[in-house]
């Protein structure tokens, strides 16, 4: 029971509200989203909030311990594996706890993510887009809340099944998913602009008053759109661009090179577009997450 188990922290308001979730950690290298969850219950109190707070800072606890992205028990990535089976392996088992005991009764979810050990992007608020099973008005809040977390970019995530915030989203409930930060660390400028986003979630859903250094939600015209390219082969990773980078298509974006150095092929722009994220580790294998240039297109 032990690899199922996970932090979950209960705050109620003494009026009523939402139900909201709030979730970091799970990845284990992932340090930004936790710190920033401690931050806001620090902030957030019992007496002047409306409706319920869950929060989960760590929610792969094995993961977290070992420092690594994927569980040290089966190999298995918990942001694949939602909802989860309560038969299946030990990562699905967890997704299945978290999943029941978390979007079963939440309104609205906020999950924070960062690069880890291996990458790092700008601070980026995402939303879904018209997705099939998923209603109009369901996209349109995660649109909203992610509007809410004035962060100083907006993202269209990709619909990918087993991620908590899509898999939420088709459950019916309206979620963000954010990145902020990595190669390994916990800048406080990101833990600070995760803090302010969660509560300006909260202040624009009526559970808290605005606090004075919480920003109002952003008012973005155009959005960032797109994912990260895999790498064609393995070997050592050499960027030739960095973060926030404005690229024309066809730009080298990094190459990669054997031990002996050799080239052996370059990455390059698809489209015209911002380096929303790049890649910290060097060693890379083939089909891991290489470059990450995404074009920015009107909401």
């Amino acid at each position: 029971m032990a690899d199922r188990s996970f932090p979950l922290l209960e705050v109620c308001g003494t009026r009523p509200g939402p139900t909201v979730a709030l979730v970091a950690g799970v990845h284990g290298d992932e340090y930004e989203g936790p710190a920033a969850l401690w931050r806001v219950l620090e902030r957030v109190r019992p007496e002047s909030l409306r409706g319920r707070l869950l929060v989960v800072p760590v929610a792969h606890l094995a993961a977290f311990a070992a420092g690594t992205r994927t569980s040290p028990n089966d190999g298995e990535n918990l942001a694949r594996s939602f909802p989860g089976d309560p038969h299946g392996t030990v990562t699905q088992r967890l997704a299945h706890e978290l999943f029941s005991a978390l979007i079963g009764p939440a309104d609205l979810l906020v999950d924070l993510h960062s690069g880890g050990s291996r990458l790092a992007f700008l601070q980026v608020a995402g939303f879904y887009g018209p997705q099939e099973g998923i209603s109009a008005a369901i996209t349109a809040r995660s649109l909203e809340m992610a509007r809410a977390m004035a962060l100083p970019c907006l993202w269209r995530m990709p619909g990918r099944a087993g991620v908590l915030s899509f898999e939420a989203m088709r459950a019916g409930v309206p979620a963000t998913g954010c990145e902020a930060g990595g190669r390994g660390g916990c800048l406080d400028a990101d833990v600070e602009a995760y803090t302010r986003g969660v509560l300006g979630v909260l202040a624009q859903q009526g559970m808290i008053e605005r606090p004075g250094d919480v920003p109002l939600p952003s008012l973005a015209s155009v959005c960032l759109d797109g994912d990260f390219a895999l790498a064609p082969c393995g070997g050592f990773l050499e960027p030739l661009v960095t973060l926030g980078d404005r690229v024309r298509s066809g730009d080298a974006l990094a190459r990669i090179r054997a031990p002996i150095g050799e080239e052996l092929c370059v990455l390059r722009a698809q489209a015209d577009g911002l380096v929303m994220a790049e890649r910290h580790l060097r060693s890379i294998q083939i089909g891991e997450w290489a470059t990450c240039a995404v074009r920015e297109v009107p909401l």
